[in-house]
């Protein structure tokens, strides 16, 4: 049954990216080179098979009949099981950023933390973030920042050790002149501005993101078909990856509920408000703009779309545009960062391979020129696909990004998210419980026909 085989592909692939992910987690601390060439190869793998589970339109495609049975219970098994594995991260939530020494895993929460409090404070976060006044009062320290190769790094070929980051740190925060950390937001400013009422009350931002994904989790089932819907959400948890590395500590969830509501709804005016709304959150978002404006084009055509494109322009300038009057020169410095500063190889991508690998480092250049010819052929395949496959494009925007110097694998694990936001969009009709039970789909959240009916016998009764 293709509907259910497009749903257990993307599943699948979530599963791969998570262990891909712990695997990735491990290496960094301790490089090996076989482990690295299986994270490369896993995420590789995850990626290619996305798309493939959006090509075509879908129509019809939850009536058609089932093949290899065995098979098919054999990987719904596996959802379920992965799916568990989702529970028990959201079940550990509460105890584990209780019993964690901070809740700021990284820069991105930290920053945006502190940008939120300086906002509420009366000052362009831009204009007056200190780095260290930030990271003192959550005494945290160098192993959460952005290092750039300049100043004590300028020689450091591949990352500075943490003793390095430690002694630069400990240098700088003592006699000032930072050039080599990260030290302003480096995001556009709904990154900050939407934390603002959770930052005054004290909460602690982690909960707002992994909040975030269950809405984000709750709009893709909800508009999914009625007898989809507990496979949807099965595979959504099977997908482990977007459980796991939220509770693990992610602020891309931010941008990525605005996104996928976006593209679901990107025929309707609120759709185009949404994805202006998550191109200023985070750069990430901005990938996708290609993609979803051809799927705009070939759902309301070229008048539409380019109005639905002006007015996402505009949400984007107008949410931005306090900051850009406040200190237009520090708005654009912190925008840019990602793009202009020179940053260290970092990511899960093919430049995993060099730097925990084993392989040659190639230039910064050299992945810029596989990132641009990656992007160019993804286009391409959305350009030409875009009426017989209209939902491929929101699971090729990140690819370009697996041969970027910069390829966190903080950019991929999201991907499943999007990839079921394009696919409860396919026309693929109602699906029958019984076509269900007999190619073998499991669910945790729906009984096979015959115990509905028991169920039902004993209520009765």
């Amino acid at each position: 049954m293709r509907a259910l085989l497009r749903i257990a592909t993307i599943a699948v692939s979530g599963a791969a990216l998570y262990y891909a992910g712990l695997l990735n987690s491990i290496i960094i601390q301790r490089p090996e080179r076989p482990g690295a060439i299986v994270v490369v190869l896993a995420i590789g793998a995850a990626l290619a098979a996305m798309p493939l589970a959006l090509a075509g339109r879908g129509e019809g495609d939850a009536s058609s009949p089932p093949a290899r049975v065995g098979a098919h219970r054999a990987v719904w098994l596996f959802i379920c099981v992965m799916a568990t594995v989702s529970l028990a991260w959201l079940w550990s939530m509460p105890r584990q950023h209780s019993e964690d020494w901070t809740p700021y895993h990284n820069d991105a929460i930290a920053l945006n933390d502190c940008s939120a409090r300086s906002l509420l404070a009366g000052q362009d976060p831009y204009a007056t973030l200190d780095i260290f006044d930030c990271y003192r009062r959550f005494e945290i320290g160098a192993d959460r920042t952005t290092p750039l190769r300049r100043g004590d790094f300028a020689d450091v070929t591949v990352y500075p050790t943490d003793e390095q980051l430690d002694r630069t740190w400990i240098a700088r925060e003592r006699d000032d002149g930072n050039v080599e950390f990260v030290t302003r937001p480096s995001y556009p400013a709904l990154s900050f501005v939407l934390l603002v009422p959770f930052v005054a009350l004290g909460l602690d931002t982690n909960y707002v993101y992994l909040g975030c994904l269950l809405a984000a989790i709750a709009i893709i089932v909800w508009q999914s078909g009625a007898g989809l819907r507990p496979f949807v959400l099965t595979a959504l948890l099977g997908a482990s990856c977007l459980v796991a590395f939220t509770v693990g500590g992610s602020a891309d969830l931010l941008y990525a509920l605005p996104l996928v509501a976006a593209w679901i709804w990107r025929d309707r005016l609120v759709g185009a408000v949404l994805f202006g709304a998550a191109c200023a959150v985070k750069q990430i978002a901005w990938f996708f703009a290609p993609f979803w404006f051809i799927a705009a084009v070939a759902t309301l055509g070229w008048r539409a779309a380019l109005r639905h494109t002006l007015l996402a322009a505009a949400v984007f300038v107008g949410t931005n545009l306090p900051f850009i009057l406040w200190h237009p020169a520090d708005w654009l410095a912190g925008v840019l960062t990602p793009l202009v500063e020179p940053m260290f190889p970092r990511g899960a991508g093919i430049v995993f391979l060099a730097t925990n690998g084993g392989w040659q480092l190639l230039s910064s250049n050299a992945y810029l020129v596989l990132e641009v010819a990656a992007m160019a052929v993804c286009l391409v395949v959305a350009w030409r696909t875009r009426r017989s496959s209209p939902e491929i494009g929101v699971a090729l925007a990140i690819i370009p990004l697996y041969f970027a110097w910069r390829s966190l694998f903080s950019y991929f694990f999201l991907v499943p998210l999007f990839a079921f936001a394009g696919l409860v969009r396919l026309p693929m009709c109602e699906l029958i419980a019984q076509h269900a039970q007999d190619c073998g789909a499991l669910t945790l959240f729906a009984l096979p026909a015959k115990l509905r009916a028991v169920a039902r016998g004993e209520r009765a009764a």
